[in-house]
């Protein structure tokens, strides 16, 4: 049988073969280009993560533009970066003021592409290679990770671009977030914070929420520069975090019943309802653990009302879980809306693949 080298180990594999046989690395490269948002504090309905005012997440965002990915992934515990080739953000307006804010219409509309993990976990740890892109109005997005945690407190943490703020409009430039919610809906976030040092287009962070000494940690560092960001939370006496399988007994998860939940999420506010335009691909590595199955899930919500409403949202298999375990490099994809998802036991996409022809 005609054979070739992988990419990443340089190990023979049969022409036409998806994956490397020895290392996991995908050989087929993923196309993307891309383009893409700070802050708030208050009290937040947990529905699907809506919240009771229109901005959450403290500030920030990260980056990138890749273009021709190769993913490689290694079947031990901890998962390879993702790489990329990067080219300058396209499509994003840069009429900042002296302050660096871009003046643009409140959004309004609030999408989540969502991966919720079935199984509890007591670190979680994954890398990110950020995109930077922009819808019509110049927002962008969050790529978060979220635990909630063994008693009730739902945390996240993670990088945005060009994310809309609380006084209007948007600051574009990358920065970190992270945010805590009660399980009454009652929220903290942090101040707008910058990253220690640059953050570049195309570099891959690594996104993590730990335990220790009473504390909740969340943090992100940029693989490539070891930019850093940081905050800490009470713990309050929780353990570990839970997967879809613990909570309340259910079954099958739902946006309407299950607003919070452990996994990986892309948002993004629009002033429109999915006005999200040509979103780009976004790329996540699971870095600590394979994941055995997981739910994935689609949900826009509409603030302009007193009472958050929702737009659409929709899950792969009615919400039953997908087993990633008798194919852990089988992608599963799911598409609602124009929205394209895909997962499998090591990586979340959100945005359209194209793979090489």
């Amino acid at each position: 049988m005609p054979s070739t080298r992988c990419p990443v180990c340089q190990s023979e594999v049969g022409v036409g073969s998806i994956f490397c046989s020895k290392c996991g690395a995908e050989l087929a490269p993923l196309q993307a280009a891309l383009s893409g948002p700070p802050a708030e504090t208050g009290t937040h309905a947990p529905q699907g993560h809506p919240k009771g005012s229109w901005i959450r997440v403290a500030a920030g965002v990260v980056i990138a533009l890749l273009v021709f990915a190769f993913l490689a992934f290694s079947f031990n515990p901890f998962f390879s970066s993702v790489h990329v080739t990067t080219i300058a953000p396209r499509g994003c307006p840069s009429a900042a003021n002296s302050s660096g804010i871009v003046s643009a219409p409140n959004p309004s509309y609030d999408v989540q592409e969502l991966e919720a993990f079935t199984q509890s976990y007591s670190r979680l740890e994954v890398n990110v290679t950020a995109v930077a892109q922009c819808d019509v109005s110049g927002y962008g997005p969050s790529y978060l990770l979220n635990g909630l945690s063994n008693t009730g407190y739902w945390y996240q943490v993670g990088i945005n671009w060009d994310w809309p703020l609380q006084t209007g409009g948007y600051k574009q430039a990358f920065g970190f977030v992270s945010e805590t919610w009660a399980p009454g809906g009652l929220s903290q976030a942090p101040s707008s914070s910058p990253f220690s040092g640059p953050v570049n287009s195309g570099d891959t962070l690594e996104l993590s929420l730990s335990f220790d000494g009473g504390q909740l940690v969340a943090s992100a560092r940029d693989l490539s520069t070891g930019a850093s960001g940081s905050t800490s939370y009470l713990a309050r006496g929780a353990t570990s975090f839970v997967g879809t399988d613990q909570q309340q007994s259910r079954t099958r998860f739902s946006f309407a019943t299950l607003g919070y939940f452990t996994g990986l999420m892309t948002e993004w506010y629009h002033v429109n309802a999915s006005d999200n335009g040509a979103e780009q691909m976004v790329i996540y590595s699971e870095n600590t653990t394979t994941i055995a199955s997981a739910i994935l899930g689609v949900g826009e919500w509409n603030f302009t009302t007193s009472v958050p409403s929702s737009v659409f949202s929709a899950t792969a298999n009615n919400g039953i879980p997908t087993d990633f375990s008798a194919q852990p490099n089988q992608l599963q994809q799911f598409t609602f809306n124009g929205f394209t998802i895909s997962a499998d036991a090591y990586m979340f996409t959100t945005g359209p693949m194209t793979p090489r022809s």
